[in-house]
């Protein structure tokens, strides 16, 4: 009666031993699929910034300045560098949204990474307007919507920063030179 009992134990501890073994297979494989998904996504972005990237000319310094000290100089050419430039900023901050969605990051740190970069590249005439005619269009809503508040808080560009920078480096008020791409006859 002692060894029925023993078996039957055993057996059924046995038994729940491959359950618990069978869902441990099934969370790697879940954990394995969200990797595989994850990476996909992280892929896709950077196939994409690489394509766009091939727009940026080679001088895309030049076309950034004129962008922002005189955007009503640029031409078309000058707009699909602008364009691919802040497609792909813009894009690498929404990458971390896309992976906070995946569970690698949280909302918290996409955030920060919008506040930090949505005012920098989409503070100025140029970006802002980028941002909404054409811009918003590509990401999410909701990501779309905090960058809407980033940008509603004015302010930290990256011209912003170049003039206080500037100001600071030569002891005068702020009154930066602007760039040579803003001189008509050059």
């Amino acid at each position: 009666m002692n060894s029925d009992n023993a078996t039957k134990w055993l057996s059924l501890v046995a038994n729940i031993a491959i359950l618990m073994g069978l869902g441990l297979v099934a969370y790697e494989l879940n954990q394995n699929s969200q990797l595989a998904r994850t990476s996909l996504i992280h892929e896709g972005n950077a196939l994409e910034n690489q394509v766009w990237s091939n727009l940026l000319g080679e001088a895309p310094v030049d076309v950034i300045a004129k962008s922002v000290e005189c955007p009503d100089l640029m031409t078309y050419a000058d707009f699909m560098a602008m364009d691919a430039f802040l497609f792909t900023s813009m894009n690498m901050v929404y990458r971390e949204y896309e992976l906070s969605k995946e569970g690698l990051f949280s909302d918290d740190e996409w955030r920060q990474e919008a506040s930090d970069y949505s005012r920098w590249y989409l503070g100025n005439e140029f970006g802002a307007a980028w941002w909404d005619i054409e811009g918003r269009g590509f990401f999410s809503p909701e990501f779309s919507s905090y960058v809407d508040s980033q940008l509603a808080l004015g302010g930290g560009d990256s011209y912003e920063y170049w003039e206080k920078i500037h100001a600071r480096i030569n002891n005068e008020t702020i009154n930066a030179p602007t760039s040579r791409s803003c001189d008509p006859d050059a």
